[in-house]
C-alpha cells in the first residue's frame, strides 16, 4: 500500500479580528490569571521570518510592516505551542522577548499623534488624532459621477469630465488637509488612511502632504464605506487596534 502523506504539524489560526488596545489590555490579564499558565511574549520588528509553527498565519501576518507580537504558551507535556499573533497599529522600535506582557502594555500605551484621510470618489474626511481621541476633524463631499456605460464620442467627453471631477476633488481633500496638517502645532508621527485603495494611491500621488508625510503612511489601511464625521469616529478606533490571530487545536 502505498504510504499517506505527512499530517503538517502547524496549527491554524481564525482572524484577523480587529481588537482596540482597551479590549486586548483586558485579554492580557485573562491570560495573567490562567491556572498554571506560562507564556512567551515576542516582539519582533519588521523584516522578521517566521518559523514553521506559525507558517499557517496568512501572507499579510508573515510581512507586516509594522512587525509582529507572538505569544506562546509554555506547556509541560507538550512544550511551547502558539497561543496568539497580533499585527500592532504601530511600528515596533526593539526585538524583545520576555515572560511577562510588560513591553507589550508599554507599546500599547506610547503616544502617538496621527493623521487621518478617508477618500472615496464623492467623498472626504479629514483629521489629526492624538492617543485614540480626536482633536481635529473636517469633512467635505464633491460631486463624481458614476463610470459612463455607452461607448463612442459620447463616453470619451463624460470619461475627460469624470476625470475633472476626481482631481479637483483630489485638490479640494488635498488643500484642506495640508492646511490643517500645516497648522498643527505638535509633530504628525504617521498618516492612517481609509478607502478604495487605488483611489488613495491617486491622490497620493497627485497631492504632496507637508513633512513628507504621504510616505509615513501606515501599512494597515482603515475600511471605510462613506467617509464623514461618523466614519472617523470609527477610523480612530480602528487605528488604534490590533489584529489578532488566534491559535484554533
Amino acid at each position: 500500500m502505498p504510504s499517506e502523506p505527512p499530517v503538517s504539524s502547524a496549527p491554524s489560526f481564525v482572524g484577523p479580528n480587529l481588537t482596540h488596545r482597551s479590549v486586548l489590555a483586558e485579554r492580557l490579564i485573562d491570560l495573567e490569571i490562567e491556572p498554571g499558565s506560562e507564556f512567551v511574549v515576542e516582539m519582533i520588528p519588521r523584516g522578521y521570518s517566521l518559523g514553521e509553527d506559525w507558517e499557517s498565519l496568512p501572507k499579510s501576518a508573515q510581512s507586516s510592516e509594522n512587525g509582529v507580537v507572538l505569544i506562546s504558551v509554555v506547556d509541560s507535556l507538550t512544550g511551547i505551542r502558539p497561543r496568539l499573533a497580533f499585527l500592532p497599529p504601530f511600528p515596533i522600535g526593539d526585538a524583545s522577548e520576555s515572560n511577562s506582557f510588560d513591553t507589550l502594555r508599554q507599546h500599547m500605551v506610547n503616544h502617538h499623534t496621527i493623521a487621518i484621510i478617508l477618500l472615496r470618489l464623492g467623498h472626504w474626511a479629514i483629521a489629526i488624532a492624538e492617543d485614540g481621541e480626536l482633536v481635529v476633524t473636517k469633512t467635505g463631499s464633491r460631486y463624481v459621477k458614476n463610470q459612463h456605460k455607452k461607448g463612442g464620442q459620447s463616453s470619451n467627453r463624460f470619461r475627460r469630465g469624470r476625470e475633472k471631477w476626481i482631481r479637483e476633488l483630489f485638490d479640494q481633500a488635498g488643500e484642506v488637509a495640508t492646511a490643517r496638517f500645516r497648522d498643527y502645532p505638535g509633530h504628525l508621527e504617521y498618516l492612517a488612511m481609509g478607502g478604495d485603495r487605488v483611489v488613495l494611491s491617486q491622490f497620493l500621488k497627485r497631492i504632496k502632504l507637508p513633512d513628507g508625510l504621504g510616505d509615513r503612511a501606515l501599512p494597515n489601511r482603515i475600511s471605510v464605506d462613506q467617509p464623514g464625521r461618523k466614519a472617523l469616529d470609527d477610523a480612530v478606533r480602528d487605528a488604534w487596534s490590533y489584529r489578532m490571530y488566534e491559535f484554533v487545536d
